[in-house]
């Protein structure tokens, strides 16, 4: 076709003349003519109306997932709600070290120090302490006294009460069985773990009737989390308080609104289970007489012998043996843990200071290049930018060795790290380089992190040991491994050696029993079993 040339447009070809070469305004409005052209020519309205429909349809399926959330969460894992938030998460990551340290080696301080400081503190977790001081971990108040009236239902029915706080499962009480709607009376002290925190989500107090199949929401109540706690740590007199009820139908015909009241307080238990965690290996039982005893888990289950539904004796491990099992099972997964934690809060650290001090050389080396190239300071960042890339396209793939005005040497770099009065060729009137200076600014703040020769240096010593970083985090994970491994061995071998002793010692009691049984002329209870 000579000169022409050819532009596919669907599937029709169709030449078009391309302009002489010595016009080269002409060429240009060609080239993006022709740009233009195929640009349009690709664009279907088909495949745009597909788009359009899928865009559509994503859209949709998003907002029905929010709005039925709780369904979709019942469907993905079998429970309708997350049991966790954001103050869990917070907790999780700064008081409890990522769950490295849960705080109760404290408790020891705290009981030594009741003599001094009282009963308030005697015993308790000061972490959690502060915690819930902050409105991070959770109070303890009961609601005891319940009592709903002049619900919206017009017979006897059976009704209950459903409470629902953070994002913990719902508690409901006993069914009060053939009440009137007009006073229902319920008997049960219900325990709420709340925050005091505006983040908290407010307590749900919902009456629901049963029904054959499923129950019905009769009306709710909605209360501020923080408001409760406050009631429950007023006097006496104010913490009975009657709350209006809003009817979840509210087509119902009702006279007066319904209602519910509450007696809020503060957890009153014998055996002070606040002040008892951190004992793992300690049972703690209340008495009649309203005092608690404490037991060691082997003299507790020596007390109290395990029994089938049926009331017959089971035979079961010896705690002995368990607590030596569970000592190594900690024991192996505290070094896998912290091995993991501190293994990767140093690469972290490693990793982010290698980046510092990368990026403090590389403004240095930029710095130097157009220093070399006598470029007249002080220079923007997008003039020193634009410079180091006309610099780059000169000489990369040349082969030039360093010192060369845009290929310069550690050295050369080294002397610009300096300042005049260090003994270096920092240009005076061009701005200290610092590090991540343009994602601080997008935060807000005007400045970055600071660097200098020393710096330079730290970027050398790291080079020489970039090549061996793969290899660091390879063995690290490898001794993640091997530490797992190894631990879950030394535990299984401890399980199989108590089982052989404990099976060893079974047959000889056997043998011994029937031996007995014999030299006494019968039949033992054993040969009879």
């Amino acid at each position: 076709f000579g000169s022409s040339a050819h532009v596919q447009r669907g599937s029709i070809l169709l030449p078009s003349r391309r302009p002489p070469a010595s016009s080269s305004s002409a060429q240009k409005s060609w080239r993006s003519g022709r740009g233009g052209a195929m640009m349009f020519a690709f664009v279907s309205p088909l495949e745009i109306v597909n788009q359009t429909v899928v865009l559509i349809v994503v859209c949709v399926i998003v907002a029905l997932m929010i709005r039925h959330w709780d369904k979709v969460m019942v469907a993905v894992t079998g429970d309708d709600r997350l049991h966790g938030t954001v103050l869990d998460l917070i907790y999780f990551l700064f008081f409890q070290c990522c769950g490295t340290c849960t705080g109760d080696w404290t408790r020891s301080w705290t009981r030594r120090c009741c003599c001094c400081c009282g009963d308030k503190i005697r015993g308790i977790n000061l972490v959690t302490e502060v915690g819930r001081l902050l409105g991070i971990t959770t109070c303890t108040v009961e609601l005891k006294n319940i009592i709903c009236g002049d619900l919206p239902w017009d017979q006897r029915a059976d009704f209950y009460i459903s409470v629902e706080c953070a994002a913990n499962p719902p508690m409901v009480t006993s069914l009060a069985e053939e009440k009137l709607p007009k006073v229902v009376h319920f008997p049960e002290v219900i325990t709420l773990r709340l925050r005091w925190s505006p983040l908290e989500e407010r307590v749900r107090i919902t009456v629901k009737e049963l029904n054959l199949f499923g129950s019905t929401d009769l009306c709710e109540v909605h209360i501020p989390a923080m408001s409760v706690i406050d009631w429950a740590s007023s006097s006496q007199n104010e913490r009975m308080k009657r709350f209006e009820m809003k009817p979840t139908d509210p087509s119902y015909p009702s006279e007066t609104p319904p209602w519910i009241l509450l007696e809020f307080g503060t957890p009153h238990d014998e055996r002070d289970l606040d002040r008892f965690h951190g004992r793992i290996n300690t049972v703690r039982t209340s008495t009649s007489d309203g005092h608690f005893v404490d037991r060691p888990m082997r003299d507790f289950k020596q007390e109290y012998t395990l029994l089938d539904n049926t009331g017959h004796v089971l035979q079961e491990p010896f705690e002995d043996d368990l607590q030596a099992i569970a000592c190594r099972a900690w024991l192996v997964s505290t070094l896998q843990y912290g091995f993991m934690c501190w293994g990767a809060f140093l690469l972290v650290t490693l990793g982010f200071l290698r980046v510092w001090v990368g990026l403090c050389y590389r403004r240095y080396k930029h710095v130097t290049m157009a220093l070399m190239n006598n470029q007249t300071f002080p220079m923007s960042d997008y003039e020193l930018g634009s410079f180091v890339n006309w610099c780059h396209a000169s000489v990369d793939g040349e082969g030039q060795p360093f010192g060369v005005p845009c290929k310069p040497s550690f050295q050369q770099v080294l002397s610009v790290c300096k300042s005049d009065e260090e003994g270096g060729r920092y240009p005076k009137n061009q701005p200290p380089v610092l590090a991540f200076e343009g994602m601080i600014k997008r935060t807000g703040f005007d400045t970055g992190l600071p660097c200098g020769a020393t710096k330079c240096h730290l970027n050398k010593a790291f080079q020489d040991y970039d090549v061996y970083a793969p290899i660091v985090i390879a063995v690290y994970l490898l001794l993640i491994c091997g530490i797992r491994i190894c631990g879950n061995s030394m535990v299984r071998a401890k399980k199989y050696s108590l089982q052989h002793i404990r099976a060893k010692q079974t047959r000889e009691y056997y043998e011994y029993a029937s031996t007995r049984g014999g030299r006494r002329g019968g039949t033992s209870w054993l040969s009879a079993a």
